[in-house]
């Protein structure tokens, strides 16, 4: 069998952690996925009433970065969701919030969060009640990302939008575009609605700031980050949207990473194949 995070973790734990500080939530997770169907996670017993089968089993940490147990969750999880897709065509849209408010997200990853769902709902709920681009009421479905290919910070949301919806009258109404909603007309209602939302929080006082920041600096740099262009994708139109749930999916359950990409560790770094925008496949320590 090849080199799985299990078995870095196994490995090289104790000096990860002598060497670097972890916190409560990143600790957990290394043990619980380090650990998971082993000893020292205990065991169960399997049973026949009548005694003719018994088995003993490893528990699991069910942990939702765990590659062994995100499978199961993975296709529940797609059962439920392939259930209620509508018969119609797709969109995937993507909004990204720019590197500047990093340091923002990560003293208030709830907050902040809440203000992309927000945001990005609001903008295509709002754009899409228009006649001019459909008039009706779309379904949408989100998932967070937080890391890119390369596992650096990158909070970004995934959207799969209907490109239709039911109008007041309860008939469905397709989209007019075939690319269902010009990208800078998206971009900039995002992105006033974001720093909206952001501005609102840092007058409540309902956000930490990062140190050694004040409330006028991020006032400041939302001002700033209004006069630039944002990073919001709408890709071309699907004629189901299996495919995109599909691919929501794997990052959902499993980790930001799965064992199939880790290639070797070597002179103390490991070294794994992440996908680049020409789509060769590279090698990152």
């Amino acid at each position: 069998m090849g080199i799985t995070i299990q078995s870095l973790l196994q490995t090289h734990f104790k000096s990860l952690t002598s060497s670097r500080r972890l916190s409560k939530d990143m600790w957990n997770a290394a043990v619980r996925l380090r650990d998971c169907r082993t000893s020292a996670m205990g065991i169960h017993v399997k049973r026949c009433p009548d005694g003719h089968v018994s088995t003993i089993a490893y528990n699991s940490c069910r942990h939702r970065c765990c590659q062994m147990c995100g499978a199961l969750e993975r296709e529940r999880w797609l059962h439920r969701w392939k259930a209620r897709l509508l018969p119609s065509p797709h969109h995937h849209v993507v909004f990204t919030i720019p590197d500047e408010l990093l340091d923002l997200w990560r003293y208030n990853k709830r907050a902040v969060t809440n203000i992309l769902f927000a945001a990005a709902s609001q903008t295509l709920r709002e754009l899409l009640a228009d006649p001019k681009y459909c008039g009706a009421r779309v379904g949408l479905l989100a998932a967070l990302h937080t890391w890119s290919q390369t596992l650096a910070e990158h909070v970004h949301l995934h959207v799969l939008v209907t490109a239709g919806g039911l109008d007041d009258q309860q008939r469905w109404r397709p989209a007019i575009k075939s690319c269902l909603l010009p990208r800078k007309v998206l971009m900039i209602v995002f992105r006033g609605k974001f720093r909206a939302l952001v501005l609102k929080a840092l007058e409540r006082d309902e956000l930490q700031l990062p140190p050694p920041t004040s409330v006028n600096y991020w006032v400041g740099e939302m001002n700033r980050l209004g006069r630039v262009l944002w990073n919001v994708k709408i890709f071309d139109r699907y004629e189901h949207g299996r495919g995109v749930v599909r691919y929501l999916a794997r990052y959902l359950r499993g980790g930001p990473i799965g064992n199939h990409r880790l290639l070797e560790v070597k002179d103390g770094e490991v070294h794994f194949r992440y996908r680049v925008r020409s789509n060769v496949a590279e090698n990152r320590p």
